[in-house]
């Protein structure tokens, strides 16, 4: 039986990967978890869409970079979290958080692999930040990321 898979399921397939797969497997294991689909031609569409889609943004991303980078160098984006005694910071500003501030205020779709943050894969400290948005070697931009305290 041929299925198309909805999440990464370890040592078998990855999200999207289309697959033949023993009839058993796919009806006791991977439909009740929701972790694949039936392949059938309107789910073959779907995923011949999404990919039609993920490469006209691909290409779009790569045509306009320069513009993107020009557009993003230099913003500010500010962010609120809760903190503690002595400022001690209960969260943290991860990379979705900055992708989604990014497309609400520039309508441009990044991707984690975009953002290129200070010393690990997110943010848990007070004030100022610098983060790198890298669309290609010769396109990046840089912008400041705020982090100030909630009022309690």
């Amino acid at each position: 039986m041929k299925v198309m898979f909805l999440e990464n399921v370890l040592h078998v397939a990855k999200a999207w990967e289309i697959k033949e797969v023993k009839s058993g497997y796919a009806q006791n294991m991977l439909f009740p978890k929701n972790l694949a689909k039936e392949l059938t031609p309107g789910v073959e569409k779907a995923y011949k869409d999404k990919l039609k889609k993920e490469d006209a943004h691909r290409i779009e991303m790569i045509e306009n970079r320069h513009n993107i980078t020009d557009l993003l160098d230099g913003q500010i984006f500010e962010f609120t979290l809760k903190t503690g005694t002595n400022d001690k910071v209960y969260w943290a500003i991860w990379e979705k958080d900055i992708i989604q501030a990014v497309y609400k205020k520039s309508r441009v779709e990044l991707t984690k692999k975009h953002i290129s943050l200070p010393n690990s894969h997110h943010i848990k400290s007070l004030w100022d930040h610098q983060v790198f948005i890298k669309l290609g070697k010769d396109a990046s931009a840089k912008i400041k990321v705020i982090i100030v305290s909630e009022n309690k």
